[in-house]
């Protein structure tokens, strides 16, 4: 590639540079500290994000007793989370599973956006978010949802797609792709992780769901009551707030997800510490070494995580929904890589505490 790049015109690999700076960090770059905020209290986790909306027929319900169809709580839970988003530079854009019409796959032109795919700012989402749809406009799509970001992945960098769905679809049979099939193609081939904001109700809805977020090992389900009661949950994994209160580091071994004993007593007193404050949770992100590939950190790092929220939960008999985890492999290194003490400080749990209402 670089052979070729010098063959070019001077100012068009002016031109490339410049695309690709506006475009998010060179994936190569992905185990370095991404762009940071407000003096470093905060670093992008993910170069690029979209929210894929649910306007479906079957999201017009009573939603608990708030007074809201599922289809409001949803437009507010994308509102709130928005008012909580720091502005980190990502590209991000705002689409409907589908939006009426006709719509041909094949034609990236038929994906009509909300907000288109550009640089994200915020007065500018806020107001596309203000024009989201409370009334139904159809049948559940989230095969349309999904055949369509095939036009729309493809960015340097890690993409966050948050979609929104009660696990229904209308899918025509040798006519579109199903919704399982289809996200297992976009993890293949795209750097992307899935955060399902699920409303499930039914054992077949659930189920597909889960099995979308099995197709790798980023992307997770979150479910949809949970964030409506704490919205700023939704974007969690675009970003860590170092400007939080916590905890010590939960350190491990190489290639291990074992809780040590060493680290026990810090757990204990997490855990004392959120049954004492019922109202505040953690924010649990697991991280790992360089060693291996981004693939195998990312699973690895999400069982070190999910280790230290079941020692909680079990030990503590502390909800889940109070205990917010994420998992980013090799990323945001805290030492270096390069020797051996820089590494076992990689290999970690980090405990941020919010005080919730």
């Amino acid at each position: 590639m670089k052979t070729r790049l010098f063959s070019f015109p001077l100012f068009l690999l002016i031109l490339l540079l410049c695309a690709g700076q506006a475009y998010g960090t060179d994936p190569a770059m992905a185990d370095k500290l991404a762009a940071p905020g407000e003096d470093g209290r905060y670093q992008r986790m993910a170069d690029n994000f979209f929210i894929i909306y649910d306007p479906s027929n079957s999201m017009n319900v009573p939603y608990k007793d708030t007074g809201l169809t599922r289809m409001e709580a949803e437009k507010q839970i994308i509102q709130k989370s928005n008012a909580t988003l720091p502005d980190l530079g990502w590209q991000a854009g705002l689409y409907p599973h589908w939006k009426g019409g006709l719509w041909l796959h094949g034609s990236p032109m038929a994906f009509k956006p909300y907000y288109e795919l550009k640089r994200y700012d915020k007065a500018a989402y806020t107001r596309a978010i203000d024009q989201l749809p409370v009334r139904p406009t159809g049948p559940p799509m989230i095969q349309r949802g999904l055949m369509k970001l095939a036009h729309l992945l493809g960015l340097p960098g890690r993409t966050e797609v948050f979609l929104f769905s009660d696990g229904k679809h209308s899918t025509a049979k040798e006519l579109e792709t199903e919704p399982l099939e289809q996200a297992g193609i976009l993890a293949a081939k795209y750097d992307v992780c899935f955060t399902i904001v699920s409303s499930a109700t039914t054992a077949e809805g659930k189920k597909l769901l889960d099995d979308i977020a099995s197709v790798n090992n980023c992307s997770q389900v979150i479910d949809f009551d949970t964030v409506f009661e704490k919205p700023e949950h939704l974007f969690g994994k675009l970003y860590m707030d170092s400007g939080q209160p916590g905890f010590n580091n939960v350190l491990f071994d190489f290639d291990k997800s074992d809780i040590k004993p060493e680290f026990k007593a810090t757990l204990d007193k997490l855990g004392q510490f959120l049954l004492d404050r019922p109202e505040a949770y953690a924010v649990l992100s697991g991280f790992c070494d360089s060693i291996g590939t981004e693939a195998y950190n990312i699973k690895l790092s999400r069982k070190r995580v999910e280790r230290v929220s079941n020692y909680l939960s079990k030990g503590f008999n502390i909800n889940k929904d109070r205990l917010l985890t994420y998992w980013y492999g090799f990323a945001n290194p805290v030492a270096s890589n390069d020797t051996e003490e820089g590494r076992a400080l990689n290999r970690r749990v980090t405990i941020a505490i919010r005080p919730g209402k």
